[in-house]
């Protein structure tokens, strides 16, 4: 029966510490040593070097995952008119977004590089390309979208309140730390550009400290543009949050 229980414990992600003979008697014990938890350190913009280098080589500039999972939040959107994109890149969302005349997109992008050639090459009546973070002044927004940015952001609680406070609604992806076992590790993530990694259900309660209403999805095949709602304890990555009523500070 002891066993069983120190396993049910173990699997809901606890430690169980007995105390020891010296310890009944009253003298002092050392705790078992714990390694410290850490992250990586934020790498800033990095991506649009890698997509000239693999254009170079004859290779997609824009990964076809990436694409899907663009034209997934596109889908996801609905009637949202008007949108505001937070970390944008080259401009695969809002051109995927703004094939729609009605739709007004405004994408924020601090790499001065990668927004020039969505300026040059993705360009769109209703886009607006802006290289500097995005404020109030800018809205109002029905919507934010943010697609595989917050893992690379160090303070995401900064982050997650500057969505909550532009739109009534956000939109946000992020890599699943379990979907293998060689990414469900407490520490920093295998990927270096990636600050910190989450599971479904760490996100899930994360968004909820700043919405009061959050559902999590998913791609079941990550090249086909189609989502399925999963649970806190799903391994399927990525993580696609919709995410409505901003809790105000």
């Amino acid at each position: 029966m002891k066993r069983l229980v120190q396993r049910m414990i173990r699997k809901l992600g606890f430690q169980v510490h007995y105390m020891g003979r010296a310890s009944r008697r009253g003298e002092s014990v050392c705790p078992p040593s714990v390694p410290p938890y850490v992250e990586n350190a934020e790498a800033g913009t990095v991506d649009f070097g890698e997509k000239l280098e693999r254009e170079r080589r004859g290779e997609a500039f824009e990964w076809p995952n990436i694409v899907a999972l663009n034209r997934v939040i596109v889908s996801l959107l609905g009637d949202a008119k008007r949108i505001a994109e937070l970390g944008s890149g080259t401009g695969c969302f809002a051109w995927e977004a703004a094939s729609d005349p009605e739709r007004a997109i405004a994408c924020s992008e601090l790499d001065a590089a990668a927004i020039q050639w969505a300026m040059e090459h993705r360009a769109r009546p209703n886009i607006t390309y802006l290289n500097r973070p995005l404020a109030a002044d800018d809205g109002p927004f029905d919507a934010i979208v943010s697609v595989e940015v917050i893992e690379h952001v160090a303070d995401f609680a900064g982050f997650l309140r500057t969505c909550a406070s532009l739109a009534p609604r956000a939109v946000l992806t992020t890599p699943n730390r379990s979907r293998g076992p060689r990414f469900d590790t407490p520490g920093p993530p295998e990927t270096k550009k990636h600050v910190r990694e989450w599971t479904a259900g760490e996100f899930y309660w994360v968004l909820r400290a700043f919405w009061r209403d959050v559902k999590l999805y998913s791609q079941p095949n990550p090249y086909v543009p189609e989502i399925v709602p999963i649970r806190v304890t799903d391994s399927l990555s990525p993580l696609i949050a919709d995410c409505r009523e901003p809790l105000r500070p």
